[in-house]
């Protein structure tokens, strides 16, 4: 076990040191080559250990950030999350043909996946006006399919499961210091913050712009609530405690009302169950700092403003009208959909062929795309995630854990709800990150009576 969490050591002390070479230099050709013979190095260690493939992969999100962003007349370039996913799912497609003398054991819950995927891609293919539009999306829930997959087979004991939430969680912190280094980009921290203030909600990095970016948020910050309560050390506690700050000033940097909403919601349902006698004092300071924290912070008082208005705002007029043109959409095609990607078609209020085609409901959405049936083999994917996770909750005996497991169920919960709002899970990058917290759920058992 020792040696096998130096190796994995390693190679995030090796993934890290790329996003500085990213950050830090323009030498683009050198550093895919060096990324290139990293990911070589690598395939060893994912052979005998496929945990480092589950780091590699989220981190691998945070690489792309750094990459300088296309002129949209530029045409399409491929990501390095996307070359990452690429080479990862043929590795490990190699590794399933070395194993096919063992039996491996396949969940039910994996099952239900295969007619969704099907489905939206064959009738996509065959309804759709643009093909390509269908496969860059289906590609974007296969990836999330990929990641629940990978976790769950990777993930084999206690320090596999510490490991990964870890990683999650120092990935929503490297999030929040990129939007501080935006601020920063904008003039300085105060300089930004007015900038901010001004352009309303237009705080963007290489692969997400501010909405979007406040949705991973929604899911990491219940967990990492989660841990700190879970956790019998001072030290990650405090850690855990500075990490909720942080992330919490990050969701206010993105002005996203969707975004701050949805987590509201969702820490009322993790503190519903979460708040009891031992945790009410760790409760209490972290919600001290926060608000100490968002009341410092000038850009708070302009969300709670935006939050208030929402009902009179041009997005809310705008999703409502959009809405109308999803519903005829699906009307139109009930049965097939008009495929993924394809809803901008098909819309008459402000949107044009080439715009974004999110329905920005991901229950519109599925009914727009892929018609009733696509739509209820996707919803039944949710609804048996969400009825594993609450049914071992029910289950649970060990108290901290218990806790953890709420706090994961919030989560997933969150990142439901604000996909109510914002088009969250056909992302890829917030697939990845969905998927692979809901895989380290159904590990969480391996952590019973643990210290």
């Amino acid at each position: 076990m020792v040696a096998e969490l130096y190796k994995l050591k390693f190679l995030l002390l090796i993934e890290f040191f790329l996003l500085f070479l990213f950050a830090a230099s323009d030498a683009v050709p050198f550093l895919l080559f060096l990324s290139l013979i990293i990911l070589l190095i690598s395939i060893y260690f994912i052979f005998n250990s496929p945990i480092i493939a589950v780091h590699i992969l989220i981190f691998s999100i945070l690489a792309d950030t750094f990459r300088p962003q296309q002129n949209s007349s530029v045409g399409p370039s491929v990501s390095i999350i996307e070359v990452c996913f690429i080479i990862l799912l043929g590795l490990f497609i190699i590794k399933f043909l070395f194993n096919l003398d063992k039996k491996f054991e396949i969940p039910n819950f994996i099952y239900i996946w295969i007619p969704f995927l099907i489905w939206g891609l064959i009738i996509g293919f065959l309804t759709s006006i643009d093909q390509l539009r269908v496969l860059t999306y289906w590609k974007n829930y296969f990836a999330g399919f990929f990641a629940f997959c990978v976790t769950y087979y990777a993930i084999k004991k206690e320090s596999h499961v510490k490991s990964v939430i870890i990683s999650v969680i120092i990935w929503g912190v490297i999030l929040s210091l990129l939007e501080i280094k935006v601020l920063y980009d904008l003039g300085g921290l105060t300089t930004g913050i007015v900038g901010l203030f001004l352009k309303k909600n237009l705080l963007t990095l290489g692969w997400g712009r501010s909405n979007y970016l406040a949705a991973f948020f929604v899911i990491i910050i219940p967990v990492t609530i989660g841990y700190l309560l879970y956790s019998k050390s001072k030290g990650i506690k405090i850690v855990m405690t500075g990490a909720l700050v942080l992330m919490s000033f990050a969701l206010t940097l993105t002005l996203s009302r969707g975004g701050v909403l949805a987590l509201l919601i969702t820490l009322v349902i993790l503190f519903s169950k979460v708040l009891k006698t031992r945790t009410l004092i760790p409760f209490l300071a972290i919600l001290l700092i926060i608000a100490i924290v968002l009341l410092s912070n000038p850009l708070t008082l302009v969300l709670v403003d935006r939050i208030s208005s929402l009902d009179t705002s041009s997005s809310f007029y705008s999703r409502v009208n959009y809405y109308e043109d999803v519903w005829n959409a699906f009307l139109k095609h009930p049965v097939t959909g008009v495929g993924f990607g394809n809803l901008s078609f098909y819309a008459t209020f402000i949107l044009a062929a080439d715009a974004s085609p999110s329905a920005h409901n991901i229950v519109l959405g599925m009914l727009g795309e892929i018609g009733i049936f696509g739509a209820i083999f996707y919803f039944l994917i949710l609804g048996t995630l969400l009825k594993v996770v609450y049914s071992d909750y029910r289950k649970e005996t060990d108290q901290s854990l218990k806790i953890l497991r709420w706090c994961f169920l919030s989560a997933v919960i969150g990142g439901f709800i604000h996909a109510l709002l914002e088009p969250t899970l056909e992302g890829l990058h917030f697939s990845i990150m969905f998927w692979t917290i809901a895989g380290i759920y159904t590990k969480l058992h391996l952590l019973k009576f643990s210290s």
